[in-house]
């Protein structure tokens, strides 16, 4: 398994084929700077038919729990 703290990363022009067996995170964040930030965590493995969460995935940052 692969985790997205190491290569390869979902980021825009990064062509690598992305294959059953691999893992990923999304963690889109908010920070302010010298105040302060909030990072969710959504963690997905990659199946033959797609891509699925290991846990319900946050409706939006400023409802961080489903």
């Amino acid at each position: 398994m692969r985790f997205s703290h190491e290569w390869t990363y979902l980021v825009r022009g990064n062509k690598t084929p992305i294959a059953a067996g691999m893992c990923f995170t999304n963690e889109p964040m908010i920070v302010l700077p010298g105040e302060f930030g909030v990072r969710l965590e959504d963690d997905m493995y990659i199946t033959p038919s797609g891509a699925r969460y290991f846990s319900q995935p946050s409706p939006s940052i400023d409802q961080p729990f489903a």
